[in-house]
């Protein structure tokens, strides 16, 4: 049987998990440092940052699951340029680089690490936590945009189909570098 219990136990490790190994926190995955973790917490930690969802401990072994996990790393390259620091810690911006926070919105209810796109390299970034980056990553939160419509009743005689832009990943420029 199910309890409260359990599943608020299980969701606080969910998030253990994915706070301390997000790539974004940890600069770069290692295989010692998967090495180190159980069969269970790799399964959970390529589910939760990479979308390997059909993963099981009893379908994938534990060394496979390492093996998909660095090739995953590999493919998120950009996170070595950015640097997560404490919340509202002054910290001096480099040339170029912005500080920013992604805020958790309707698309990313479950505050999952951003994953972002550029010329073939990939990154993400932690939700609810200040993230130094180049500002070339910035264009992609920029452009990432959705359609919100709504009923637009301004005029009595009709009604008609609106819509407005809306940012698919709310975030804030907390402090911009020089150049930025």
């Amino acid at each position: 049987m199910v309890t409260k219990k359990k599943v608020a136990k299980k969701k606080a490790v969910e998030e253990t998990v994915a706070i301390e190994a997000t790539p974004a926190i940890e600069d770069e995955v290692s295989r010692a440092m998967l090495a180190e973790m159980d069969h269970a917490s790799l399964v959970l930690f390529a589910r939760l940052n990479y979308g390997m969802t059909g993963m099981t401990t009893k379908t994938n072994p534990r060394e496979e699951v390492i093996d998909l996990i660095m090739n995953a790393a590999r493919k998120f390259k950009g996170n070595a340029g950015m640097k997560v620091v404490a919340m509202n810690e002054k910290v001096e911006v480099p040339k170029d680089h912005v500080k920013i926070r992604v805020q958790a919105g309707s698309n990313n209810p479950n505050q999952r690490p951003v994953p972002l796109g550029l010329n073939f390299v990939m990154a993400t970034i932690p939700v609810n936590k200040d993230v130094v980056m180049h500002k070339k990553w910035l264009s992609c939160l920029e452009n990432a945009v959705q359609k919100k419509y709504f009923v637009d009743r301004t005029d009595p005689s009709r009604e008609t189909l609106g819509y407005m832009e809306q940012h698919s990943y709310p975030f804030s420029i907390l402090e911009r570098g020089e150049g930025a």
